[in-house]
């Protein structure tokens, strides 16, 4: 069975040690170890829909394939064409990057599920035709959450229609201004749930209208209206928490020790937090830009 990625080797590469290694941590045993990009951030099958009578279809092969080259492509001319300068980036190099995180809520652990949140809270916008070629409507929904909620092909098929509507209704008048680059000192660690939303809403369009995400080992994008005046001292040092708190099960770093030391740091936090009643560390840590 193959192994898809569900974020892409193009992707980890910019978070690799000198030897081109990720060192990563297992949440659940507190283990630790390295492994090249083709080792981590995947799930055998994963893009994989049994129809049934109908065949298979491999979301891979038939979907991702093509968004993926446009957003390898873009962040390579963001690295080597551009060197990170925003005032140089095309606005197609800069939305092309914020279509793949985007992409990447419906992806990561947990983002199936997503699907089924969206059409419970939002309904259908165009009539919807499943492979045997029955039409649905908004009158349909309360079937197909039951379908989706039994059944996780479902999920996957229905998953690029709302990755697309999602796209296709983002606000992208405002991209130049929204998207701005940091580079930091420290390494940035990535979890299988890479970004940290600012500003989400469970509506078409707004999901992921602000966030944070790494985007190699030292350098993060901003994507929000506001950004700091200047880089504040506890802005990525509470961002790497915030990505630690998020993961689901697997955090990396370029540098162990670093990785180390910081998921040593966020546990009194959260235990502490949990105290309070506070389980979300986004919101304590990550004010308003």
């Amino acid at each position: 069975m193959s192994k898809d990625h569900y974020l892409p080797q193009f992707y980890l590469r910019g978070f690799r040690d000198k030897h081109k290694q990720l060192h990563y941590c297992r949440v659940e045993f507190d283990t630790y170890r390295s492994t090249s990009t083709a080792g981590i951030y995947y799930s055998p099958g994963l893009n994989n829909i049994d129809l049934g009578k109908n065949g298979t279809f491999n979301l891979e092969e038939d979907f991702f394939k093509e968004k993926d080259n446009c957003y390898s492509k873009a962040f390579e001319d963001m690295r080597e064409k551009y060197f990170y300068n925003i005032h140089e980036m095309p606005a197609q190099v800069k939305a092309d990057i914020v279509e793949f995180v985007l992409g990447l809520y419906w992806r990561v652990p947990g983002g199936l599920k997503r699907v089924i949140d969206l059409l419970e809270n939002e309904g259908i916008v165009d009539p919807y035709v499943d492979p045997n070629g029955r039409i649905y409507t908004n009158k349909d929904v309360p079937n197909i959450i039951q379908l989706l909620k039994e059944n996780e092909e479902y999920q996957k098929v229905l998953m690029p229609t709302v990755y697309d509507e999602n796209v296709a209704m983002h606000n992208w008048f405002d991209i130049d201004r929204k998207f701005y680059i940091y580079e930091t000192y420290e390494p940035l660690i990535i979890g299988d749930i890479p970004f940290v939303p600012l500003k989400s809403e469970n509506k078409r369009g707004k999901i992921l209208e602000e966030f944070m995400i790494p985007l190699d080992m030292n350098h993060v994008l901003i994507y929000a209206e506001n950004h700091p005046k200047f880089l504040e001292s506890n802005l990525l040092y509470h961002f790497n928490l915030c990505v630690i708190d998020g993961a689901s099960e697997k955090i990396s770093c370029c540098d162990e020790n670093y990785l180390k030391e910081m998921i040593n740091r966020v546990k009194p936090i959260k235990e502490r937090f949990g105290s309070m009643g506070i389980r979300n560390l986004k919101d304590k840590l990550l004010a308003p830009l």
